[in-house]
């Protein structure tokens, strides 16, 4: 297993863009998410954006 740092606020940025850009085309419960995406720790963040497939490294710091 390869450890990396994740540039927490970029991936946070990039997922308020990916939620903002899902309610601004219609997709209302996307809000919630957008609301969690405050609220999440940086290893529950980490985890939501792997569970969307999105690849941390991407983000490494």
């Amino acid at each position: 297993m390869t450890t990396i740092n994740v540039d927490i606020d970029a991936l946070r940025e990039y997922l308020r863009d990916y939620y903002g850009t899902a309610v601004f085309s219609g997709f209302g419960p996307a809000l919630l998410d957008l609301a969690d995406i405050e609220n999440l720790s940086d290893y529950e963040l980490c985890q939501k954006a792997e569970d969307m497939g999105i690849d941390l490294r991407r983000f490494a710091s």
